[in-house]
C-alpha cells in the first residue's frame, strides 16, 4: 500500500520563506555594492579618457580645441555613481599617475551621486575636481544664468532687479523660486562655497530680463555684526570672473523682510555699461586673488583698500 504524500506543512513553508528572505537580505547589499563599484569603475575610465584628452590638447597648445574654455583646457565628466563618496578602496584610485592621496591635483575627496568631475589643465599639470565644480563655470552659467531660465523662474513681470539669497520669502519670492528651479535641475549654489549670493535679473530701473545675467557671491556669512563692513566678493558674468570687496548693507530695515546682503553692484553688469575693477579669464586666478583678500578680512573683520592693493586688485 502506497504511503500518501502529505506535502509541506505551513510551518515548513514559513521556514522556507524565512530562509529565502534572509538570503535575499544578504544578497541585495552585496549586489548593490558590486553594482556601485562597477559604476565607479566606469566613472574612473571616463575620467582617465578626459585626462588624456585634456593633456593632449594642452601639450599641443591647441587653442582651437573645444576643450579650450576660459583660458584653460578642461572637460567635465558626468558621473554615473548613485552613492556619495567611494565604495571601492581609495588606495586603488589612480588617474594618469594622480592618486587619491595627492591633495594638490586630486581635489574633492567625496564625489556626489550623479555629480561631475572636472578635469582641467593649469600651471603645467592636470587637476581632477571630483566635487564637481567648486565655482560657477561657463557650463553652469549657461545652464542656470540665461534669460530663458530666469523667465522660467520669475517671469517677465518680476519687479525686483536682484534675486538675493538672504532675502525673506516675502521679498518677491524670487529666491525660493530660484532654489526650487535649481533643485529640480540638480544645481546647488552651496557646492560653490557661496554663503551669500546675488543673481542680477534686470538692469537697474528697467523691466527687461538681462541679456547677460550675472551672479556675485561671498563665502562670508552675513550677520548684523557684518553690516557696514566690507567683505570679499567673486562674480561670474559673460565668461569672466570679477573679484572685489563689497559693503554689507541692511535692506528693508525695521520690517518683517529685513535682511543683510552685499551691496547691489549694478555698475559691474555688462548691460549697464559698467566694468569691474578687476576681471580674470580663469577661475583659478580669480580664486587666488579672492583668497588673499579673504585672509585680510578674516584678520581684520573687513576689507580695506590696502588689502585690495596688496592683492593686485587696484589700478
Amino acid at each position: 500500500m502506497k504511503k500518501k504524500n502529505k506535502g509541506f506543512t505551513l510551518t515548513e513553508m514559513l521556514i522556507v520563506v524565512a530562509i529565502i528572505a534572509i538570503l535575499i537580505a544578504i544578497a541585495i547589499p552585496t549586489f548593490t555594492k558590486t553594482l556601485e563599484r562597477s559604476r565607479e569603475a566606469a566613472d574612473l575610465a571616463n575620467v582617465r579618457n578626459a585626462y588624456s584628452q585634456v593633456l593632449t590638447a594642452a601639450i599641443w597648445d591647441d587653442t582651437h580645441s573645444p576643450l579650450y574654455q576660459n583660458g584653460t583646457y578642461q572637460l567635465t565628466v558626468r558621473l554615473q555613481q548613485a552613492v556619495d563618496g567611494w565604495t571601492m578602496n581609495t588606495d586603488e584610485l589612480n588617474v594618469g599617475g594622480i592618486r587619491y592621496t595627492d591633495d594638490v591635483h586630486w581635489k574633492g575627496k567625496k564625489p556626489r551621486a550623479k555629480g561631475k568631475c572636472r578635469v582641467y589643465y593649469s600651471e603645467g599639470g592636470v587637476y581632477l575636481n571630483w566635487a564637481g565644480e567648486d565655482y560657477i563655470n561657463s557650463v553652469s552659467a549657461q545652464d542656470f544664468l540665461t534669460p530663458e531660465a530666469l523667465r522660467d523662474i520669475v517671469g517677465d513681470q518680476y519687479k525686483y532687479t536682484v534675486i538675493n539669497s538672504n532675502e525673506t520669502y516675502g521679498q518677491g519670492e524670487g529666491t525660493q523660486k530660484f532654489l526650487d528651479y535649481a533643485r529640480e535641475h540638480g544645481f546647488n549654489l552651496a557646492d560653490y562655497g557661496a554663503a551669500t549670493w546675488q543673481i542680477y535679473v534686470k538692469e537697474n530701473g528697467k523691466n527687461e530680463i538681462l541679456k547677460k545675467p550675472a551672479i556675485y557671491w561671498s563665502t562670508v556669512e552675513l550677520t548684523d555684526e557684518t553690516a557696514g563692513k566690507k567683505v570679499p566678493v567673486m562674480g561670474y558674468r559673460d565668461g569672466k570672473y570679477d573679484v572685489y570687496s563689497a559693503l554689507v548693507e541692511t535692506y528693508n530695515s525695521g520690517t518683517a523682510n529685513q535682511y543683510n546682503s552685499i551691496k547691489n553692484n549694478f555698475a559691474n553688469i555688462t548691460d549697464s555699461g559698467g566694468n569691474a575693477t578687476f576681471q580674470f579669464d580663469s577661475y583659478e586666478e580669480a580664486k587666488a586673488a579672492y583668497d588673499q583678500i579673504l585672509k585680510a578680512y578674516q584678520a581684520k573683520g573687513t576689507v580695506e583698500y590696502s588689502d585690495l592693493k596688496n592683492a593686485g586688485l587696484t589700478d
